[in-house]
């Protein structure tokens, strides 16, 4: 899978990504970190990404509107950090859930998504 790493997510779990074969960047890899959140959407949408992010309340709405418009979207993956296990290193684990989901959803619709 192709992912795009919201900017509150540890760079490593992009980093274990690769490593598990998947195409993965972060928003400070593709030089948006700190960039309004419309502009993250649009370079998920233009690089076919899956936007993964901790941010429910600003892309949830976002998502929602762009479907409504008919816009261009991608899948959203929305995690939350306080539900990884305290042991261990969050990005690992982080990547392994992702990992999990990919080979459970190899064809994700495009929506929301809590992995």
């Amino acid at each position: 899978m192709r992912w795009l790493l919201d900017e509150m997510l540890p760079p490593q779990a992009a980093q274990e990504l690769v490593r598990r074969g998947h195409d993965a960047v972060t928003v400070g890899d593709v030089e948006l970190a700190g960039r309004p959140d419309d502009e993250v959407f649009d370079y998920a949408v233009a690089d076919r990404r899956l936007l993964v992010t901790e941010n429910v309340a600003d892309y949830a709405t976002m998502l929602a509107q762009r479907l409504s418009q008919n816009r261009p979207c991608v899948p959203v993956l929305f995690v939350l950090k306080s539900s990884f296990p305290r042991r261990g290193s969050l990005a690992r684990n982080l990547a392994v859930r992702l990992d999990e989901w990919a080979r459970e959803n190899p064809n994700p619709y495009i929506g929301a998504h809590w992995p």
